[in-house]
């Protein structure tokens, strides 16, 4: 009887750090973000991938933002009610909105928000791996060097952090 106690209890641990583990995998992002400033060039390797959904601003439509930063920022998001704070307070990284129309809306943040981007490009530069409402993964290469944005070669794996109901 003790022993199958001690296996079963051991079989818990062992799932328990396998979720854990798959958790810390599934909020993963590798990969650069270069913008040039006035000051010179600024690369942001980033770190960490989180998906919210919650109302756009501008249409009230449920979108889903992938939220990309340099910090862990999954306890932040977790605490915010309104859309207006799914980013985290990130001072490094990025946002992506899906889903908002044909578009993507991106905003760009480094140097502790002292430097800031926004823009929108085709969504034929963000490949997708997966698409679910509670996950998203893949690859994003984008060059908007030319229209003074950011060049973007990013990984990642987003896993639903957040979905915020009715506030925007």
């Amino acid at each position: 009887m003790r022993k199958s106690r001690q296996a079963i209890a051991f079989a818990a641990l062992i799932a328990s750090l396998a979720g854990i583990c798959a958790a810390a995998a599934a909020e993963s992002a590798k990969g650069t973000v270069t913008y040039q400033s006035k000051s010179g060039p600024i690369v942001v390797n980033v770190k960490h991938a989180y998906l919210v959904k919650g109302p756009d601003v501008v249409s009230g439509k449920t979108i889903r933002r992938v939220v990309i930063s340099v910090a862990y920022v999954a306890e932040a998001i977790r605490k915010c009610e309104r859309m207006m704070c799914s980013d985290g307070g990130i001072g490094e990284g990025m946002t992506v909105d899906l889903d908002a129309g044909p578009m993507l809306n991106y905003w760009f943040v480094a140097n502790d928000q002292r430097v800031q981007f926004s823009g929108v490009t085709k969504p034929d530069s963000l490949k997708l791996t997966a698409d679910a409402a509670d996950h998203v993964a893949g690859k994003w290469d984008l060059d908007a060097h030319t229209g003074g944005g950011p060049v973007i070669h990013i990984e990642f794996d987003a896993p639903l952090v957040k979905e915020i109901k009715g506030k925007m």
